[in-house]
């Protein structure tokens, strides 16, 4: 893969918005139209507790901002609820011109930082507007081995099976010690449903870590090309933060990692010269994006790259 890094479109100075004052995460592109491409983005307000809103831009310049929701579209539960402290954009999928936003929800905790499950909130105009499907519990809640994480759900359907990639707590630990500070360990798992709501089967793990200093790998992006499910995910190493990781996969399940192939890293002097997270990609009329979040798990803002043939 060869890019062109097309720089950064905003960050938390670029809107006056007081739930927009720190990290910028997880930007999810939607083809809203011929001309407009919304990203759901992930805002996080002054305490960094993260509400979704969007940002509309050119399809074909996303460089130019258009638009933004001065309201969050999907925002934080109630006290007590699942989601009570955040909610965190992970992957838009449609079908019968409904709109599903698939969202990772935190929960503080004392012993461990946090837990985080999945919600799915629903739209019907375009994603104007959301519905959450249940304000109490998650859609993705804890089972055994998976009692910290069930998170960041990719869900793409083939025929009339549903599939799913999402990070889960790693059989090593959920946690790692680091200069007293906990840090999550994490990995990709996969499973299937012929439900788009109801995910009870047994999942499987994709990826392998590479070394011990890597404690999360978290797809942000997955399609078919050639008969072959390739992604685009987060790294997380003690070392460096975040990187992007490629692999390719001919069934699903297991992930072959070609991490050098992608060709992208950060870039001295640059909002992403010490991290590069949350990759979203998207094919716009023949032209591949990949939005990201950059340093300080997007505190540097939102920016993208395109891809261009070799």
């Amino acid at each position: 893969m060869e890019w062109i890094k097309r720089g950064k479109i905003f960050d938390n100075s670029t809107f006056n918005l007081s739930w927009f004052q720190k990290n910028a995460m997880m930007p999810v592109p939607y083809r809203l139209n011929q001309h407009v491409l919304r990203l759901f983005v992930t805002m996080c307000d002054s305490n960094n507790v993260g509400r979704i809103g969007y940002v509309d831009v050119e399809a074909h310049n996303p460089s130019h901002i258009l638009n933004v929701s001065k309201e969050p579209v999907v925002d934080i539960g109630e006290p007590g609820r699942y989601d009570d402290n955040g909610v965190v954009s992970a992957s838009i999928f449609e079908k019968d011109n409904v709109l599903y936003l698939f969202y990772s929800a935190y929960q503080l905790c004392k012993k461990i930082p946090y837990m985080i499950f999945s919600g799915v909130a629903v739209s019907k105009d375009h994603g104007d507007s959301f519905q959450k499907i249940s304000c109490d519990v998650p859609f993705l809640d804890r089972i055994n081995g998976e009692v910290n994480f069930r998170a960041v759900p990719n869900v793409i359907q083939q025929g009339t099976t549903f599939k799913m990639w999402y990070h889960a707590d790693s059989k090593l630990s959920a946690w790692i010690d680091v200069n007293d500070k906990l840090l999550p360990r994490y990995i990709t798992k996969y499973m299937e449903s012929e439900d788009l709501f109801n995910w009870n089967g047994s999942s499987v793990e994709v990826f392998e870590f590479d070394t011990a200093d890597e404690h999360g790998l978290s797809i942000g992006s997955i399609w078919l090309e050639n008969d072959l499910y390739k992604c685009i995910y987060s790294i997380r190493s003690i070392s460096h933060g975040y990187r992007l990781g490629y692999a390719i996969s001919k069934d699903g399940k297991k992930f072959k990692r070609r991490d050098a192939e992608l060709n992208l890293d950060v870039t001295p002097g640059e909002f992403d010269s010490e991290m590069m997270c949350f990759p979203k990609r998207i094919e716009i009329d023949g032209r591949i994006y990949l939005f990201y979040s950059g340093n300080h798990y997007g505190m540097g803002g939102i920016g993208y790259a395109e891809e261009v043939a070799k």
